[in-house]
């Protein structure tokens, strides 16, 4: 029976995805390559590769483009970044997850060791999903419904700083369903920032700063907070308390800083 999961990975030449080919699978893979190599990858069975240049985001619409095919043929397609390192088994738990759920957006969890931006997408030891309301742009999965909502929006600028905040607002008025899945945990091995996608011939005079606070402005975006909403452990507890460390952590920091001032004040 064919594949109904895919996976398109945006790669260069140090893409770890291999390694995600390692042991039984339910989904194909499809590479969007970036590098310059005539013969990239050994492609094998469920195994495809296009050629596309420019930043992630617009590359990926330019690959789509080309193979319509994906979102009729598939029920969950996702994008994930080159340099994750996990096995099939993380992706087949992640898409299966999802699935069961019934959700429209989700992603993986982060290794606790991982580069990372937000905190609510580190993995919660003992859970098996938590629905939130953000899902990163890292290694968001679709499914094909959503994902057709979404896709004129890669296109609004190069960087993609904001895109997953404008997924958030488009799916809340939707009332789509986001999850981030922590029983399929990724590591996310480089530092936050510092690929190619933000080469100054890819954002070509702009800043991903000034990109950002453009694309919320255009949506009316004022609140950036991330939230978990709800959780379930892996023996299949409802958890609504204590998802939210991050929150709590910031709240800390204000509290501490305000204490200081005053006792400097006195």
């Amino acid at each position: 029976m064919p594949a109904s999961r895919l996976l398109v990975v945006r790669a260069g030449d140090r893409s770890l995805h291999p390694a995600w080919l390692d042991g039984p699978r339910d989904w194909d893979l499809h590479i969007s390559y970036f590098g310059d190599r005539a013969q990239p990858f050994v492609l094998g069975k469920g195994v495809s590769l296009s050629r596309e240049k420019g930043p992630k985001w617009l590359g990926l619409k330019e690959c789509l483009g080309k193979h319509p095919e994906f979102l009729e043929r598939y029920g969950h397609i996702g994008f994930p970044d080159d340099d994750l390192a996990c096995n099939a088994a993380t992706w087949n738990t992640a898409f299966q997850v999802l699935a069961e759920i019934g959700a429209d957006l989700g992603q993986p969890a982060l290794d606790p060791r991982s580069f990372f931006s937000y905190d609510i997408t580190l993995k919660r030891r003992g859970l098996k999903y938590r629905e939130t309301d953000f899902v990163e742009l890292m290694c968001p999965i679709f499914r094909v419904a959503f994902l057709s909502e979404v896709l004129p929006t890669w296109t609004l600028n190069k960087s993609s700083w904001g895109l997953d905040m404008v997924w958030r607002e488009l799916a809340r008025r939707a009332g789509r369903k986001l999850a981030i899945i922590d029983a399929a945990a990724v590591l996310h091995t480089r530092a936050i920032g510092k690929g190619t996608q933000y080469s100054a011939a890819n954002m070509q005079g702009a800043t991903p700063d000034e990109e950002y606070r453009a694309l919320l402005g255009a949506y009316g975006i004022t609140d950036t907070s991330r939230h978990s909403l709800r959780g379930e452990t892996l023996d299949g507890r409802t958890v609504t308390r204590g998802l939210n460390r991050h929150l709590r952590l910031a709240g800390l920091r204000r509290n501490w800083r305000a204490w200081r001032g005053t006792a400097q004040i006195e």
